[in-house]
């Protein structure tokens, strides 16, 4: 969700009697780069502050800690103590068992504040795969949430999520039979079951899209010499996506790979293959929060599922039911 404020933390760690917090940071920050040049000046230099500041902080570290963090020796680079090397491994020890809890909060702590901002309405951001079903939930949420949603592939949607970039993932598994694994894969590349769950959206009927008339009406027909097949959705002439009916249409293939509510808005022929299943990933904490509740809402409401179910092989009858990740890498149905 994103508001008119953001949740900023830092790692800062480092502290002691008259060594306040940002003395800390200043220290870390001059070791750090005092450990890639080799170089007081430099390090100063590059950690924003002057070289006498540079040399109070190193003092002001050794005294902290009853021990030198650098060697420093006429004529030599500098270089970090033994003491100092371990304090520079400390810091990254804290920013690692940070990073994840801090990237969990900066998504749970706005959902939970939503409901209380004046004049807020919530609003929700949601990277996806391409769906038909997507343009009828963003009508049944309309009223209620401001639903921001970005089309792009599913492993970018499942990347932004594991990276804070939005507060729901949309993915099918599969958008063709052979790509199961890959969905799969990106599931345990991006999402962890200890923080992320699925929201059930749709199922949709996947199959052959033939033109009428090709005699094409299982995958060993595809054999045949002279079967133009098309794998996946492309860039028309004038550079918009177009689905694999669309070419089917259009002439430019025999057949291809996708859902039977584009084989029949095209009047093409269909042969069943399987059932897929669309998700929503998103962080388990951010459930709680009220855009989250007003979009199961709209889910579960009986006009969203009649709306679907006018999409010719869609299904939203289990439409906002939580399920673990591994409900996911069941691979697909078959009919």
């Amino acid at each position: 969700m994103h508001t008119g404020f953001s949740v900023e933390f830092d790692h800062a760690w480092l502290a002691g009697r008259d060594f306040p917090r940002e003395r800390g940071r200043t220290l870390l920050r001059l070791l750090a780069e005092l450990a890639q040049s080799g170089s007081l000046r430099e390090a100063a230099q590059r950690a924003g502050v002057s070289y006498r500041a540079a040399w109070g902080a190193l003092g002001d570290g050794a005294r902290l800690f009853g021990a030198p963090l650098v060697d420093m020796q006429r004529g030599r680079r500098a270089s970090l103590s033994a003491l100092g090397r371990r304090i520079l491994e400390a810091d990254e020890h804290v920013r690692r068992g940070l990073g994840e809890q801090f990237e969990r909060l900066r998504v749970e702590i706005p959902a939970l504040l939503a409901d209380a901002l004046p004049g807020a309405r919530p609003r929700l951001a949601l990277h996806a795969s391409h769906d038909l079903a997507l343009a009828a939930l963003a009508e049944a949420c309309a009223r209620s949430l401001e639903l921001e949603v970005v089309i792009r592939g599913a492993d970018e949607s499942l990347a932004a999520l594991a990276r804070g970039e939005c507060d729901l993932a949309g993915f099918h598994v599969a958008d063709a039979l052979p790509r199961a694994a890959a969905a799969a894969a990106a599931l345990g590349r991006w999402l962890d079951p200890r923080k992320h769950t699925l929201i059930h959206f749709v199922t949709r009927e996947q199959g052959l899209i033939a033109r009428p008339g090709s005699r094409i009406r299982g995958v060993h027909d595809l054999a045949r010499p002279g079967v133009r097949f098309i794998h996946r959705q492309s860039r028309g002439a004038e550079g918009d996506t177009q689905s694999v009916a669309d070419a089917v249409a259009a002439g430019r293939a025999d057949a291809g790979f996708g859902l039977r509510a584009d084989a029949t808005r095209h009047r093409l022929a269909f042969t069943p293959l399987a059932t897929e299943r669309y998700f929503f990933a998103c962080a388990k904490g951010a459930l709680r929060g009220a855009a989250f509740k007003l979009l199961l809402d709209a889910l579960a409401s009986p006009a969203f599922v009649k709306r679907v179910a006018r999409l010719p092989g869609y299904d939203a009858s289990h439409a906002g039911r939580r399920e673990a990740l591994d409900a996911a890498l069941t691979w697909v149905g078959r009919p």
